[in-house]
């Protein structure tokens, strides 16, 4: 059967933007797309929503074909098991157009792993398992969570490669699962991020932190007491923070806390596309998260020749050195406040060409591809 049709890999997100939420998952839906260039890919999403569309909908994306299923939201066990009788029946749809995959690839774990895995099985065709989560870093878990970390943990090891995103990730699974294999694939930084105009300023004082904004995880709280005690030092500078969601409740913890919003922007929501642009007109990101799966935006920062500064919060975070930036050691608003005061003083000494090779070498669309082609074809599946 698989004869009669073009060779493909089944991917299976479980994160991806749609129309109720447009940026979420954005970054599964680059990761795809850079490993489609390599090999051909077709996407099955499915989630529960609050206007659901009737009919799934097909769409050409760049180098693959997305099959997106929008079903009404119910109860969370409701919302699984429709979850699964739907799939079922549109991947029998793909099967059907298109043919057997060559594999099955699943893009974060929950709810996707465990129908990922049964289609592998039905299929028998080798499971891969890219996983994006922070769930195995957290220490405390809600009841909801988990229940996903169970889920998480009995089909993880049906996979015949899991993909963590980077070291620090690959060990906490480790810790945590039984796992087969493990092979490390970081995220992927798309083109435009390498293709600004590198900017280096006179008198560095432009801050900027990117992220979800939530304060559980990216402590965006002390991020901004740190700043308010670097303003005594240097009145000069300034933080921009954005975001696409919690931008009222970080506007909450400003007001509760009593942080002077001087110097202090707060934007957002921003597409993807805008983000190169924002970081060349700055001159140092800052990154103050508790846990941290991979950490994207640090390498989008180095690709746009941004020193960061950050603490070593797993992820990536732990290889920013001297070179690149600064890894804070003091773990407080004040170890914040004098890192980055120390950055900018010594701002002349950072190669912004070099910063941008080191990301260019590791995490470019060309790099991560052939990554992944690597890892299909020790599989026997190119």
């Amino acid at each position: 059967m698989q004869s009669m049709y073009d060779p493909y890999i089944l991917h299976i997100a479980s994160w991806y933007p749609h129309e109720e939420s447009p940026f979420e998952g954005d970054f599964v839906d680059r990761h795809i797309r850079c490993i489609s260039t390599k090999t051909s890919g077709i996407v099955y999403f499915s989630k529960a929503v609050t206007k659901p569309q009737v009919t799934m909908q097909i769409s050409e994306n760049e180098n693959c074909t997305v099959y997106k299923r929008l079903f009404q939201r119910a109860g969370s066990l409701s919302n699984y098991s429709k979850y699964h009788a739907l799939a079922n029946l549109d991947i029998n749809t793909i099967v059907k157009e298109n043919g057997v995959p060559l594999s099955i690839h699943c893009h974060a774990g929950f709810p996707g792993l465990s129908l990922s895995s049964a289609l592998a099985d039905r299929y028998d065709v080798p499971l891969i398992f890219t996983e994006h989560s922070t769930i195995y870093q957290q220490e405390k878990l809600s009841f909801k969570d988990k229940i996903v970390f169970w889920h998480l943990k009995k089909y993880i090891a049906k996979a015949n490669v899991v993909c963590p995103v980077s070291l620090a990730h690959s060990k906490s699974i480790a810790a945590k699962c039984t796992v087969q294999n493990l092979n490390i694939i970081p995220n992927v930084v798309t083109d435009p991020f390498f293709e600004t105009l590198l900017k280096k300023s006179s008198t560095p004082s432009k801050l900027l932190h990117i992220s979800s904004l939530d304060d559980d995880q990216k402590n965006i709280i002390d991020l901004l007491k740190g700043f308010n005690i670097l303003r005594i030092k240097r009145p000069d500078v300034s933080l921009t923070l954005v975001g696409n969601s919690n931008i009222k409740l970080v506007k909450r913890l400003i007001k509760r806390h009593k942080i002077d919003i001087t110097n202090i922007k707060i934007i957002g929501p921003l597409e993807h596309t805008e983000i190169p642009k924002l970081m060349t007109d700055h001159d140092l990101f800052i990154l103050w998260s508790r846990y941290e799966s991979f950490s994207l935006v640090i390498t989008e920062a180095w690709a746009s020749g941004l020193p960061v500064v950050c603490n070593d919060s797993g992820g990536i975070t732990g290889e920013n050195n001297d070179v690149l930036g600064q890894l804070v050691q003091n773990y407080t608003p004040e170890g914040l406040s004098n890192s980055i005061c120390e950055t900018l003083d010594r701002y002349h000494e950072f190669d912004i060409t070099q910063i941008r090779a080191y990301a260019q070498e590791r995490y470019s669309k060309s790099s991560i591809a052939q990554k992944y082609a690597d890892l299909y074809s020790s599989l026997g599946i190119l």
